[in-house]
Formats: C-alpha cells, structure tokens, sequence
C-alpha cells in the first residue's frame, strides 16, 4: 500500500506560537502554496482520500480536486490543552520543562502526549490497511506531527531522525506500506514456569531485527531477583533487557512495567514503572481489589511500546492455565487479549507429561482464549528428533492447534539466564590447572549474570558453593548481590560459610563482594527503619572497614567508572538499597567518572567490595583479579559485547532450524 501524506500549507499565526489543534486560518500566500502542492501531486491516482477535520486541511484537499476527502480526527495535530495559541515562550506552566525533556511520554497540561497521539495514527493505520487492498495508494491531508509519527513507526526513520526535521507546510511524504511492514503482536505462553518461554522470545527478537523489522520485548509482570538498570535509572527484570539487547534497542521500563522481587516466603517488593513501591505479600498482591490501577498500568505501558516498535514480542508468566488466579491476571491471556495478541504455546517436553500439559492448558481456557492460540512449540527435546515425529501429528490431533517447532536442548550458545533455579547444577569440584572461583550460593542471590564472563574465562573453573567445605577448593571467594542483605547474612553464619569466606581470606585466597555480598564484608550492617525486616543490626565479615546502614531510598543508575588507578573506562550499573562509609583512611576501590564520587573498598589487592554489578564484565578488572594466578593476555583481549552479540546469531539459527517462521509469519499477518 502507498501512503501519500500532505502536509496542509502555511498558516496565519505568529511564529513560535504553540497552536495545535486550534482550527487556525491560512496564510494569504494558500493560493500559490496549495497551487504548488496540486503540481506535486500530478501523477497520483488515489483510492482514497483522507483528510483532517481541521479546515486548514480540508481546504487544500478542496483546492487540490478533493472536495470530500473522508474525515477522520486521528489524522490531527498534537492536542496541546492548555497552551493551545499560547507563545511557547510565554507558557509558565512548570510542565513545560518535563514535555522539553520527554516531549515523547509528558502531556500537555489537558492535552495528550506525542505517543498518544502515534497510538490513534496508528489505529488509524491498521483500520485502512483492513478496508484497502495492498496496491491501493492512500492520501492523507495531515499535519507535520502526524507525518513524523508516519516517518519513526512506517518510515524506516529513528525517533530521533524524524523528530529531528518538521515537514514543511505543502510538503509530500510518500511511503510504501508493504504487508510485511506491520505484524501482529505474539505471546509465547507456557504451560508452566521454567519452559523455556524467555529464551524463545529472544530468538524471535533477534530472528524479527536480522528480518529488517524493529521488535521489542514486553513482559507484564516478571518476578526476579535478577534486574537490570535502564539508561534513565529505572530497573526492569533482566530477561527484558536481553531480549532488548536481541532486538538491537535500548531496553525500558515499558517492557517490564511491573516486577516482583521475592523478599522472603510470601513477600515481594512491588517495582512498578522501574520504581520499588512497597513489599506486599502474595495473598494482597493477587486480591481483586486494587488491581485495576495495575492493570492499567501494563496496559498504558504496552500502548506506548506499540507505538514505538513492531513487532511487539510478548511473554507470559507461568502456566496460562492457573484457573484461580483468572480473574486477577494481568500477564497472560487477559493481556494478549487487549494486545490483540496470537498467542504460542511453549511446552517443556524435557520435565515429562507434555500431552498432558499442553492439551490441559489449552482446554482450560474459555473459548475466545482458546481460539487465541495459534500453535504450540514443544521445547528441551532430547535424543533423536524422529523419534517424535508420530507425537507431534497426535498432539496437534488431540489439541487441534498445529505444532510449529520441537526445539531441541542445545548448548552450543550462551544467553544470559534471569532465574536462579540451575545455579546448583553448576556446582563443581576443584579443576586443577585453572583458577576455581567459588560464587557463595545466597538464598536470596540476585544478579547472578555478574560472573557471566567469569564463567566464560577458559582459564576460569566457575561454580556456585552451598556449604563451607566447596569454599576450601576456591582461589577465589564471590560474595554476591541479595535482595534481603541480613537475612542471607544471618543465615551464612548459621551455615559456617561465614566463617569459612574469614578463613579463606586469612589463607591468603581472594575474597570480594558484589553489592549486598560487599555490605557483608564490612564491619556491620544496620536496618533501623525495618527495610528488610525485624533484624536490625547484623555484625558483618569484618573484612572491609566500612558500615552500611540500609535506607528505604533504592540506588538504580548506570554508571561509568575508573578501577583503582587504571585509565581505562569501565561500565556497569547500581540497584540497591543503603549507603556505605568508608571509616577514616580506608580507600575507595572506584572512582565514579559521571560525577566524581568513589564506589567500594579495598582493603588490599585480595580484598575488596563495590556497589557496581557489571563490575566484572570489564577486561580490566578480570585481569587484576585473575593475575596473581595466571598469566595474563593484554586487557580487553575478550570484546564480552561482541560475544553476546554472536550468540543471539546462534539462537536465532537454532530457532529459524527447528521453528517453522514462515508460518509464525503468516499468523502474525493474519488480518
């Protein structure tokens, strides 16, 4: 389809005046303006006409031959509210210095933000794409703020390239609308938790960027202890930030608008829109009451990513047959509902039972629901793929939905995991000939992907160490993140690691800490307003001369940084709650280039602690960690960002072998 935008031509208003949807009248240059726009169009046979209820678009629709173009008020400019023919300059409203700093999400006062006003374009997109043939050719007489939407979501253009140049008055836009330019968004749905949902919905990202489309992840609700920071310093589970990474996009809270962070057995921390809230217990979270502000939330968070990216890459949340928790849903079925979403089912064929859990979790759903679901992908195959071949004809013969994939387990490529569940399967003997790095295995470990290029160090035998005797075997002692810093303290003296990370260091092995895991080897950690919960003093390793006293106030930031005196750049990011002082003459471990602060402590080159996760993700840091055991190659030698970038490439090649993306593509463009 062709899309043909006209903008309407110079108007009669004073420059910088902020005019909006005000129907304002026309230059007394419209006669030769609109006269140079009919020429323009010269050439064009138009199926249909669409114009602007405004008459300053009516008119040169009229003036060009168009007398009764088809009105419809999504092509309208921006609705300013309040500042409606107001100078800019002479706006006083203080909101104004929030819409110059985020022109894309704040509103006017009364009015609407720039994304809404994308959402009801591209409303307006799908709804003649339905009424009108694939070689039809459109025209819309428009405004400017409706063709740079046009340009960043149709265009091919960035945000910041269309946003970056007003049409002129009496310009002409042309765009081809391909039927492949927008799909529908998919919901890989599972029949129960640790499916493999995530990893699936960054192969599809990465596949939808690698087939020239401009895809986002989006996850209601997650619950994690494994979090990331955004540019802006809001904090979103990690799994959405990967699959961001997958899909070539910088990651944002709209991806993930509301995460739970298991504080203890019943109680989560509430982030919502990358903001803690509050600790609730699970009975409180999922009650009827309350929810509708929750589920407004997601709902407003994936408008806004509609209106950015396409497709969108949705995941569920657990089984979508928890018939129970139905009405309270905000993750699953009652999400791909208001997305319009198809919906995949990922059954794990690996745990047993997978007729049983995918013909359950299918028949479990009401009808509409039912009908929602477009194929199954059986997933954690093992052994020979032909041996499944009968199961696959009787499962879609039993669930009448047809299967598009059986994925085989594979360990040919490495995505960073968010779930701490195969941290245990990691725990492993001394290696000899290699430096072993025992992580301490918290209850509450977050932010385990820290030791991610540890882990892929060929010098390096990683695991993850439970009790105090894995600990004897280590060169190398990791206190880790935690998201309940004194309670996994309390419960690390009960096991005797404690004593058995003291006892390391005092046999001169290498000891350091990771944000909670760096609380913990300072002299004491204090929770004076009950942040954790009823401890409120704890004793810590006394290994580094700092104390923390835990704050209600979360640090969530990205950050660049210098390690010790080193020049080079390092990068990372914060998510924690408490601050640390250093006592008189113990020295920093980090200095903060963004704005001069310092960051952790040292207490020699075997002992130290930082803030920063991430840390370990840097050349540099590897190298002073690792030399005292190896040899080391020049700093920077493993590019950990080219890596990742390679193994998404492999994902994607495992799903495009096993995954039939033709016909994934055929759903998505049903109409």
């Amino acid at each position: 389809m062709k899309l043909v935008f006209i903008r309407h031509t110079s108007v009669a208003v004073p420059k910088g005046v902020c005019y909006g949807q005000t129907d304002v009248g026309l230059a007394d240059s419209f006669s030769e303006e609109a006269g140079a726009v009919k020429a323009r169009l010269d050439g064009y046979k138009f199926d249909a006409v669409y114009s602007s209820p405004l008459s300053r678009c009516t008119r040169l629709a009229a003036y060009c031959g168009y007398g009764n173009p088809l009105i419809d008020r999504r092509l309208m400019e921006m609705n300013f509210g309040e500042w409606e023919m107001m100078p800019f300059d002479a706006i006083t409203d203080p909101r104004l210095q929030e819409w110059f700093d985020d022109y894309l999400n704040v509103a006017p006062t009364g009015g609407e933000s720039s994304m809404e006003q994308r959402k009801r374009f591209l409303d307006f997109i799908d709804e003649i794409g339905r009424q009108h043939t694939d070689d039809a050719t459109i025209g819309l007489f428009t405004h400017g703020g409706i063709i740079i939407h046009a340009l960043a979501t149709l265009g091919g253009q960035t945000d910041e390239e269309a946003f970056g140049r007003l049409p002129q008055y009496g310009e002409v836009v042309e765009i081809t609308l391909t039927p492949a330019k927008r799909l529908k968004p998919i919901m890989l749905a599972g029949t129960g938790s640790d499916v493999g949902k995530s990893l699936i919905a960054t192969g599809l990202c990465r596949i939808f960027r690698q087939d020239g489309y401009h895809p986002a992840p989006f996850k209601a609700q997650n619950m994690a202890l494994n979090s990331y920071a955004t540019p802006d310093g809001l904090e979103i589970g990690r799994a959405q930030a990967v699959q961001a990474e997958a899909a070539g996009v910088e990651c944002s809270t709209d991806m993930n608008p509301i995460l739970l962070k298991p504080s203890g057995d019943h109680t989560s921390q509430v982030v919502l829109n990358g903001r803690a809230i509050g600790n609730m217990d699970a009975y409180g979270y999922y009650r009827k009451e309350g929810r509708g502000k929750l589920r407004e939330a997601v709902r407003t968070a994936f408008d806004r990513l509609a209106a950015r990216y396409n497709p969108i890459v949705m995941e569920g949340a657990g089984s979508i047959s928890e018939i129970n928790l139905r009405e309270s849903d905000l993750v699953n079925m009652p999400m791909a509902r208001y997305a319009g979403a198809d919906v995949i089912l990922v059954a794990d064929i690996d745990r047993g039972g997978v007729f049983a859990s995918a013909y359950g979790s299918i028949m479990l759903q009401d009808e509409e629901d039912r009908r929602r679901i477009k194929g199954i992908i059986v997933n954690k195959f093992r052994g020979d793929m032909r041996l499944f071949d009968e199961g696959r004809r009787m499962m879609e013969e039993i669930c009448g939905v047809p299967v598009l994939g059986v994925v085989p387990y594979s360990n040919e490529f490495h995505i960073e995991e968010e779930d701490s569940v195969g941290l245990r399967r990691k725990a492993s003997a001394k290696a000899d000939g290699k430096v072993n790095v025992a992580v301490v295995l918290l209850r509450h470990i977050s932010n385990f992907t820290d030791f991610d290029v540890l882990e892929r160090h060929p010098q390096v035998n990683l695991f993850y160490a439970a009790d105090a005797d894995a600990v004897v075997d280590a060169d190398i002692v990791i206190l880790p993140g935690s998201k309940s810093t004194l309670s996994d303290l309390c419960e690390l003296r009960r096991s005797g690691l404690a004593q058995a990370v003291v006892k390391a260091h005092r046999d001169g092995k290498t000891v350091i800490g990771i944000c909670g895991g760096y609380q913990m080897m300072g002299l004491e950690v204090c929770d004076p307003d009950g942040v954790e919960g009823p401890i409120e003093r704890l004793p810590g390793l006394g290994l580094l001369p700092v104390r923390t006293t835990l704050s209600g106030d979360k640090v969530t930031r990205r950050v660049s940084f210098r390690f010790l005196d080193d020049p080079a750049l390092c990068s990372g990011y914060e998510i924690h709650v408490g601050r640390s002082v250093l006592d008189d003459g113990a020295k920093p471990l980090n200095v903060i280039t963004d704005d001069g602060k310092s960051d952790g402590c040292m207490a020699d080159e075997r002992c130290f602690g930082s803030y920063i996760h991430g840390l370990l993700d840097n050349a540099t840091v590897i190298d002073r960690l690792l030399s005292p055991y190896i040899r080391m190659a020049s700093p920077g030698e493993f590019d950990y960002a080219g890596y990742k970038e390679r193994q998404y490439d492999l994902l994607a090649d495992h799903i495009r072998k096993y995954v039939d993306i033709d016909r994934l593509y055929s759903i998505m463009k049903e109409k």
